[in-house]
């Protein structure tokens, strides 16, 4: 499982390409920036001595114990990691409460002790208030439980505090899918994909967003997903072909989402997508090119619907957020751009897109960001 805890460094952490060796004549201040560079070189068992000695001219040092902390966590000494982590929490040194908080909660985590995992960061919570990453460790100790409306509870809090983040997402969407939120996971899907386009775990998320679409199959092996859950797997059957017409998904209302509709779009999307698909396409084998045009005119219908069905009244991250989101992406002229840059990671042809269209990549980046600067 990623470390997702190891994201708290100091603010004056840098990367080195190489480590430096720590002697016995330095100070405080130095032995830890070489601690810091061994650690990101991912020379933890070194990062370790280093800190130790750091500890040994400054024990108080509580930058040293969480670092030590840290270090002990990366190579998954998760009793001195929580031993370390602990003395960081009881210092009530709040620059690193929250990193500390998260270290202690994974080294209990892998322990097996979700529960009290679950407790130290609610009780963290508590101390410091609303913070990004307490509540999105918070919501993957839920799910590696098995307790989904608590996932989604507090990944949907982090998201309220950083909407720019792609974790979330990505923990959201696989809930969604095991809860059969069908619709909503595609979103979620979608949004991770456009915080983070172009990592190994988004290739991963993208087939499984295919088949939450119905573009592609399901398989009989459930996906391999970046996050573990043991209690639950979504288990389906398998065919690399364009459209699932085997499995029809929940079609009933559910949080104001008209299902049956969504459904009925996709559905009339893909037959006529089997009529007017380029034939050469199909017997030039070009299985890519038929399944990037299935997706992007499905994506295309999904937002359709979506769009003409948010009246305003609708509350939460899904309508206040994620909806407006696509209506602009949908009524603007970067709909195929759009599409190209989500699905970098998994089909060649976009990437090669991308790559020969630079401009119009840049474009579209800055209009994320900033807007059009006619609009």
């Amino acid at each position: 499982m990623k470390k997702y805890i190891i994201i708290l460094l100091l603010a004056t952490t840098t990367l080195h390409l190489f480590a430096q060796e720590a002697d016995e004549n330095q100070s405080v201040d130095e032995l830890i920036k070489i601690g810091i560079e061994q650690y990101d070189a991912k020379e933890y068992k070194q990062s370790i001595e280093t800190f130790q000695k750091a500890l040994e001219v400054e024990p108080n040092s509580m930058i040293t114990t969480y670092e030590l902390a840290l270090s002990y966590l990366a190579i998954k000494d998760y009793e001195n990691a929580s031993k370390f982590s602990t003395i960081v929490i009881n210092s009530d040194e709040e620059k690193l409460l929250k990193g500390a908080y998260g270290v202690k909660s994974e080294a209990l985590a892998e322990t097996g002790k979700v529960d009290d995992a679950i407790m130290l960061l609610i009780n963290a919570l508590r101390l410091i208030g609303d913070d990004y990453y307490l509540h999105f460790n918070l919501a993957l100790n839920y799910y590696n439980k098995g307790d989904l409306d608590n996932t989604l509870l507090h990944a949907e809090k982090a998201l309220n505090l950083d909407k720019f983040q792609s974790g979330p997402f990505l923990l959201s969407a696989y809930a969604l899918s095991d809860k059969e939120m069908w619709v909503q996971s595609i979103l979620s899907f979608q949004f991770f994909l456009l915080n983070e386009p172009s990592t190994h775990r988004t290739k991963v998320a993208f087939e499984e967003m295919l088949q939450a679409m119905h573009v592609k199959e399901t398989t009989e092996e459930p996906l391999e997903r970046s996050f573990i859950q043991k209690q639950l797997q979504r288990h389906s059957n398998k065919k690399d072909t364009v459209v699932n017409r085997k499995n029809t998904p929940r079609l009933d209302h559910l949080d104001g989402v008209d299902r049956n509709l969504v459904y009925s779009a996709i559905k009339s999307t893909l037959d006529s997508l089997e009529v007017t698909i380029d034939k050469a396409a199909i017997e030039a084998d070009s299985t890519n090119t038929v399944l990037y045009h299935s997706f992007k005119e499905v994506t295309r219908a999904i937002f359709t619907v979506l769009s003409e069905e948010n009246d305003g009244s609708q509350q939460g991250l899904f309508w206040c957020y994620q909806v407006p989101v696509i209506t602009r992406i949908l009524e603007s002229a970067h709909f195929d751009t759009y599409c190209r840059y989500i699905s970098v990671a998994y089909f060649p042809e976009s990437l090669k897109w991308w790559e020969d269209n630079q401009e119009t990549a840049e474009k579209f980046a800055r209009w994320l960001e900033i807007g059009d600067e006619d609009e």
